[in-house]
């Protein structure tokens, strides 16, 4: 009897003791909800801009933005890669992924933690004993969207244990077409090691198509092209869309070779044909206006969160990044050098009051062209109204105040609309005592 009484305390314990470890959220009931219907509408939002169709910046001032943030860095210029990298700098990449990932990737997907073991198999399946002094540069696309990882491991790694919305190993998200550039493979033969534009990792072999240097350039140079213009949307393989292929996501470009009754069709970058719905895409490159903008933040509302891209959503970041590609502009992955691949408009500090920092962002900040920018998030500003500003942010989480006087994190886990006093009055402070400074997509320096 005694020793069944040990064994249940014993459970009672463990359970109390992982019950600890989980991390502690709710979810979010937007009832009443956080703004008023009309406001979740992008016609709200134009209708409000005094120049809704205006081109903010021409196609020429675009290739300036891009030929900046490629010079300083906040972009890659990836179609001009060099055709041969050094080990050293290579090694230095692969390893840089690598302890980030041991820095945050603490535990696996079941709750148990990493063991020295685990990340010496990591370092094996790397293969770096097989990298040359001089590696020659492969030129790939993705077939499917495809993730990017820190390290070559397609499984979680979280910070917290069972804290499965971050997996801290995923580094980005990569859509068909996206130009990316191989340098080197893993001792298994599935996982290849490369850059994008604005990020370098480990991908799904299987998921990339690789293409001569030639090839590369001819198809992501295609005059005729098309961009998809709304969160998700879907590919076929017959022009009646009926046999359906997978989806592709805002933002991406791909070469339009001809027009059918109700679709068009479009290249893959092995050379498969696909079909979309005709009000799926935008011939080109969609002019930069605010409606455009408005009207593209808006298609994602509601989508779930997802960090680092994870299960092809988007983070804070990510949504922007995707946003402004539509436009033929390339920004950078993370938050803050995402922001500074604009124009600076104002920077606040650490003493500014409340009523301060609105009225800047009211006078200041430009709809649909600024970001709001504060440590670990970004924010898209669409306006002010009645006094109060306004933003479309891709947001995880909203603290609160508790009676223990800890935080209580409501998880809001989408894309939504808000004003900047979420998480008023808790520890972590609102919104608006949080940003640091505002940003605009503009060639002004």
């Amino acid at each position: 009897m005694r020793k069944c009484v040990l064994l249940v305390c014993l459970l009672i314990s463990l359970s109390a003791l992982f019950a600890q470890e989980e991390p502690q959220f709710y979810a979010l009931r937007e009832n009443p909800p956080l703004v008023p219907i009309d406001m979740r509408r992008p016609g709200y939002w134009i209708s409000r801009h005094p120049a809704p169709d205006s081109l903010l910046m021409t196609a020429q001032e675009i290739e300036l933005l891009n030929r900046r943030n490629f010079r300083q860095g906040h972009v890659g210029q990836i179609l001009e890669s060099a055709p041969i990298i050094q080990s050293s700098y290579l090694k230095r990449q692969i390893n840089s992924c690598y302890s980030m990932a041991k820095g945050s990737g603490k535990y696996l997907q079941d709750g148990s933690p990493t063991s020295s073991a685990f990340w010496q198999n990591i370092r094996h399946i790397q293969n770096q004993d097989a990298i040359k002094r001089t590696q020659n540069t492969r030129y790939a696309s993705p077939i499917r969207y495809t993730n990017q990882r820190l390290i070559p491991y397609s499984g979680i790694l979280t910070r917290e244990t069972l804290d499965l919305e971050f997996d801290r190993i995923q580094n980005s998200g990569f859509d068909i077409g996206e130009p990316i550039v191989v340098y080197h493979e893993s001792r298994d033969g599935k996982w290849v090691f490369g850059a994008g534009r604005a990020s370098s990792g480990w991908f799904f072999k299987e998921d990339l198509a690789f293409l001569t240097r030639q090839e590369w350039l001819k198809y992501l140079q295609s005059k005729d092209f098309a961009v998809f213009s709304a969160d998700k949307s879907d590919l076929y393989l017959d022009p009646s869309r009926t046999n359906y292929w997978g989806m592709v996501r805002m933002g991406t470009r791909l070469p339009l070779i001809s027009e059918h009754p109700g679709s068009y069709e479009l290249e893959l970058p092995n050379g498969q044909r696909v079909f979309c719905a005709k009000n799926a895409i935008h011939k080109g490159f969609l002019p930069y206006t605010a409606r455009n903008v408005y009207e593209l933040a808006f298609s994602a509302l509601n989508a779930p969160y997802g960090w680092g891209d994870l299960n092809a959503e988007y983070d804070c970041s990510g949504f922007l990044k995707q946003i402004f590609q539509c436009f033929g502009i390339y920004l950078p992955r993370n938050g803050t050098t995402q922001y500074g691949a604009g124009a600076s408009i104002h920077e606040f500090s650490a003493a500014d009051n409340p009523q301060f920092r609105e009225s800047i962002i009211i006078n200041k900040a430009l709809p649909a062209q600024s970001f709001l920018r504060m440590p670990g998030h970004i924010m898209l500003y669409l306006g002010s109204v009645e006094g109060k500003a306004y933003v479309i942010h891709s947001l995880w989480g909203i603290s609160l105040p508790r009676e223990n006087d800890k935080d209580k994190v409501i998880a809001a886990n989408k894309t939504l609309v808000s004003d900047l006093y979420l998480s008023d009055g808790s520890k972590n402070k609102s919104l608006l005592m949080r940003i640091s400074g505002i940003g605009a997509i503009s060639n002004a320096k």
